[in-house]
């Protein structure tokens, strides 16, 4: 699974840790990539037929930090 969201409350690199540690909490083997200048953040799980978590479960973990996501 490969998953790229839109996150504009991004707005530094403390954020970007906390982001990726709340991801992991619901998929620890998933690949995280953020980039505070675009406000994007990229998931990808290694078993893209069988991810650990669900888009769904990825998107709460990131709005339970306080932020939110633009469609």
């Amino acid at each position: 699974m490969s998953l790229k969201l839109n996150v504009p409350t991004l707005t530094n690199s403390q954020e970007a840790q906390n982001l990726t540690e709340a991801i992991a909490t619901v998929d620890p083997t998933a690949k995280v990539e953020v980039d505070v200048e675009s406000k994007t953040i990229t998931i990808e799980s290694p078993d893209s037929n069988k991810p650990v978590a669900s888009e769904e479960s990825i998107k709460q973990a990131i709005t339970a930090t306080g932020h939110s996501l633009k469609e």
